[in-house]
């Protein structure tokens, strides 16, 4: 049973998606997308997702107006609908069914030749577009240990792990025992792949720029570069025409920065290479992740309810909202 939500909802969320499963994944996405554009007219006091993509938005975009950032923040909220929904025949249905979604990967030959000479591979991933697709089209080429956030629902936790394991990959928690398995695997010249747009849960990580604010950023890569001398690529995946059946995956080789000794040049590469690739998608990015929970060391509470008339004001002004305007 979950300790942080009661019963009854742990059940109505698998059964959610046990239904979801048995409809055509076109009509599925299609539910996503009408249910997310809903909620985003819903008034901004109770639209809590939309609120919080439109303040992302708009922290990360100052230069765009608030009907710029509002229309952004409901293309991205379509999309997460349509990616939410889709997980429940990626984590129930053959994956050899999600794989056949995926029209074109470029970039693979690079991480194939690194496996190929017996190279530890670090790959860097963020919560774009079809973002469980790539972990199960490169558990395929070599052994691979996963990184994942886990969920208060245990019988989520056990399906989600078990699809995203049926390709080869081995998912290891975010915490000390996952970070020993992650060790082990890079000693042995394996991959390790990391989300790095998540929030590290500890203290003891540093901050870093991104979108020109300073975030709370994992260093364990940084940590892994400095004692395996991997091979980093950076992952992820977009939607070519929109459609669910037209998955691209990308791979592409990390900046020749992040290999620095400095643990401040790491971490300055892989935001800016994140930067990078969330801007070229930024309507199939994940931005009802409350990335910006703390900015310069300090908790602003930036998503909160009581923003609301501070957002009004900006509407009515058309403009963006600044940091100053959530304390």
């Amino acid at each position: 049973m979950s300790s942080k939500t009661p019963l009854w909802e742990d059940k109505l969320l698998i059964g959610a998606i046990k239904l979801f499963a048995c409809l055509p994944l076109g009509l599925v996405t299609a539910i996503g997308a009408l249910l997310a554009t809903l909620i985003s007219y819903l008034p901004l006091k109770w639209a809590s997702a939309y609120r919080v993509a439109l303040v992302n938005i708009m922290l990360c975009y100052p230069e765009m107006s608030y009907r710029e950032a509002a229309a952004l923040a409901r293309r991205s909220l379509r999309q997460t609908g349509r990616t939410l929904t889709e997980f429940s025949h990626v984590w129930t249905r053959a994956p050899e069914q999600s794989l056949a979604r995926i029209s074109q990967v470029t970039g693979l030959a690079p991480l194939q030749q690194a496996y190929a000479e017996k190279r530890p591979v670090l790959l860097l991933t963020l919560h774009q577009s079809s973002w469980e697709l790539p972990n199960l089209l490169l558990a395929q080429e070599a052994p691979m240990t996963v990184f994942y956030q886990t969920h208060d629902n245990q019988a989520l936790n056990t399906l989600v792990t078990q699809a995203r394991e049926s390709t080869g990959s081995t998912l290891v928690p975010a915490n000390t025992k996952g970070i020993k398995a992650g060790l082990a695997a890079m000693a042995r010249a394996e991959a390790v792949a990391i989300l790095v747009d998540h929030n590290p849960a500890s203290s003891n990580n540093p901050q870093a720029l991104l979108f020109n604010h300073l975030v709370r950023t994992s260093n364990l890569p940084h940590k892994l570069i400095q004692r395996y001398e991997p091979l980093v690529f950076f992952v992820g995946c977009y939607r070519g025409d929109g459609k669910h059946n037209d998955v691209r995956v990308y791979i592409e080789p990390a900046p020749e920065s992040i290999y620095s000794d400095s643990e401040e040049l790491n971490l300055s590469a892989m935001n800016e290479k994140l930067v990078e690739l969330i801007n070229r998608y930024p309507d199939q990015y994940h931005w009802t992740y409350k990335r910006f929970r703390r900015i310069n060391g300090v908790d602003h509470k930036v998503y909160h309810k009581r923003h609301v008339p501070a957002l009004k004001r900006a509407k009515k002004a058309n403009r963006a909202i600044k940091l100053e305007d959530l304390a």
